[in-house]
């Protein structure tokens, strides 16, 4: 018969740090700690995108229902109450003009002066009118700010010319050339109400 053990049995290790008090606390501390940086985190994300922090740069505004929807940099609309101060920052103002001209202009081209392409856009609807709205963007102070803006409008089109009809973007001047090709240009134009040329 073998005689019992009066040695004392190790503690497993983990099983004791776990079960004190004060790892208890550590883990508590740390959980607080991530709920405050997560909170933090998601509030200048949406901070971010209405432009309170940066000063703009991520907001699209078009208007909406009850208040005016925002555009984030992907594209996705966030409700914006009316009664909230949104400061009107330089890109914000931008960002309305640039929408003001597609939502005021049946036709709107946006165009570079020395872009070959935009001259034959241009060259292309005056065969069939001169009522369409125009924006060089080489000459305005904000050019590369104005094109950003027309990229995130346009989902991806970043090249010039940009057409709109009716507030829609049809793309460059290719897609203008392909409605022609079809014969259809001048039955889009007469459709929008833009005054024909004889």
């Amino acid at each position: 018969m073998e005689a019992l053990s009066t040695k004392p049995k190790t503690k497993n290790v983990i099983t004791t740090i776990v079960r004190s008090r004060r790892f208890r606390v550590l883990v508590l501390v740390a959980l607080a700690f991530y709920c405050v940086f997560y909170i933090a985190t998601i509030y200048r994300s949406e901070a971010d995108s209405t432009g309170l922090l940066t000063g703009g740069g991520k907001s699209l505004t078009q208007q909406g229902h009850s208040g005016h929807a925002v555009v984030d940099g992907e594209g996705e609309p966030m409700m914006v109450d009316d009664d909230q101060d949104v400061p009107e920052t330089p890109i914000v103002k931008l960002e309305r003009r640039i929408q003001g001209l597609i939502d005021q202009n049946r036709v709107m081209v946006f165009s570079k002066t020395y872009c070959p392409y935009s001259a034959a856009a241009k060259k292309l609807l005056k065969t069939y009118t001169n009522d369409f709205g125009l924006l060089e963007v080489d000459l305005e102070s904000k050019g590369d700010d104005i094109k950003k803006i027309l990229t995130k409008i346009t989902h991806g089109h970043s090249t010039f010319p940009s057409i709109f009809f009716a507030g829609e973007s049809i793309g460059g001047r290719d897609k203008l050339q392909a409605i022609e090709d079809k014969h259809d240009l001048r039955g889009r134009l007469d459709a929008l109400g833009v005054k024909m040329l004889q």
